[in-house]
């Protein structure tokens, strides 16, 4: 247990210090937990500080950090925003999404001759967006609550549940004997599941939010938010859907429960996000990204370097180009168009749990998933400095009403 515990604390000291040194040039953090992965995954590092075992619990760990960190999404996620410009949201997500996902899969399935599955997995990765990168931008500059910043959050967050729901499905089918029973089985799934967390959200869930209240205590209110998310991921599992789409739905009905009906608690709300946000970003989800970082072999990417730069292409003209698209529709500016998509083009979280899990089943290869976990340093390396740029240059815009 020793050598586990070695393991994790290299891990989180050299998470903090890298993610402390990109807070300092005023990138984002995760590349410093990436980044500390990629250099702990060097063959003569990793030899002598990890064990089989203290690889198999950082796994775990990794997996937990995933239901914590959609959990904090859905927490994030206000359907009120919506309301306000759900014309231009719709627009955006839909076009910043479509764009990199059609030119993924058709790169991915005539260019490079993979599979149509792992085909469709390539352009869903591509089209996947960080909405935690961008909600920690926003904060950094003083700019959420303006209407871009509204426009960023709520297109961001729809695309995160579009992603997830296509990759649930996608994945469900692959562990069906029949694609078209596969299909029409995960579609019954998602009916039942849909219904079963409607009457979770009404008739069990509140219960369980206000017998922990009773104790007064953020202790308390902590617990309640962990047993709802456990049992919402392990149901949406059991439907087949994986416990992504739980765990984001379970934030986003904890959020609607404190702060709708006839006695809304905002103060608890806060104090609720706030306690998953500390032990998420101050243990688990460092945990989740230098693991990636681990399984990211940098010596087979510099042999073939090529599909790292189709990858970054794709990911970033497709992104910035669908959002330019989808504003000009809303009769926006170009330049609008432009500080969204750098806005919204950040990676680091949807797309390495997608390309996480394609390794696990089998659909990716080491360089694939090497390749996606590389594009999605480099964007979110060169997003946030061209979003600030931006901002500043045209702060116009940022509550400009069409």
């Amino acid at each position: 247990m020793v050598s586990e515990l070695f393991a994790i604390g290299i891990v989180l000291v050299l998470a903090f210090l890298f993610g402390e040194f990109c807070k300092l040039i005023k990138v984002p953090r995760v590349l410093g937990h990436i980044f500390a992965g990629l250099i702990l995954g060097l063959p003569l590092i990793k030899q002598q500080i990890f064990t089989q075992e203290s690889l198999t619990l950082l796994n775990s760990l990794a997996d937990i950090a995933v239901v914590f960190l959609f959990f904090f999404v859905g927490l994030n996620i206000n359907l009120k925003e919506f309301k306000l410009n759900i014309k231009e949201s719709f627009l955006v997500s839909l076009f910043n999404f479509l764009f990199p996902l059609i030119a993924g899969f058709l790169i991915s399935r005539f260019v490079l001759k993979f599979e149509i599955l792992t085909s469709i997995i390539i352009g869903i990765t591509l089209a996947a967006t960080s909405q935690i990168v961008a909600i920690t931008l926003l904060e950094e500059l003083k700019i959420f609550k303006t209407k871009i910043a509204r426009l960023i959050i709520t297109s961001g967050a729809t695309n995160d549940v579009v992603e997830l729901v296509f990759v649930s499905v996608i994945l469900a089918i692959l562990n069906t004997s029949s694609a078209y029973l596969g299909i029409s089985t995960r579609l019954l799934n998602i009916a039942v599941f849909i219904v079963v967390l409607f009457l979770l959200r009404f008739l069990i869930f509140p219960h369980i939010l206000g017998f922990f209240e009773k104790s007064m205590s953020n202790t308390s209110l902590f617990s309640a938010a962990i047993i709802i998310a456990l049992i919402t991921a392990v149901l949406s599992d059991l439907f087949g859907l994986g416990i992504l789409i739980g765990a984001i739905f379970s934030g986003l009905i904890i959020r609607q429960i404190l702060l709708t009906g006839k006695h809304p608690k905002p103060w608890e709300e806060h104090s609720m996000a706030n306690s998953i946000h500390l032990i998420s970003y101050g243990f688990l989800v460092p945990i989740f990204f230098v693991d990636a970082g681990l399984r990211t072999d940098l010596f087979s990417l510099v042999a073939d370097f090529n599909l790292v730069l189709i990858f970054l292409a794709v990911g970033l003209l497709g992104t910035l180009g669908g959002s330019i698209l989808g504003v000009l529709l809303s009769k926006g500016t170009f330049k609008e168009g432009l500080i969204v998509g750098f806005g919204i083009s950040s990676r680091g979280d949807v797309e390495v749990v997608i390309a996480k899990l394609a390794l696990q089943v089998g659909l990716f290869t080491g360089i694939m998933f090497s390749s996606i976990v590389v594009m999605a340093f480099i964007i979110t390396l060169i997003s946030p400095l061209m979003f600030r740029y931006l901002t500043k240059k045209y702060s116009y815009y940022l509550n400009v009403k069409h």
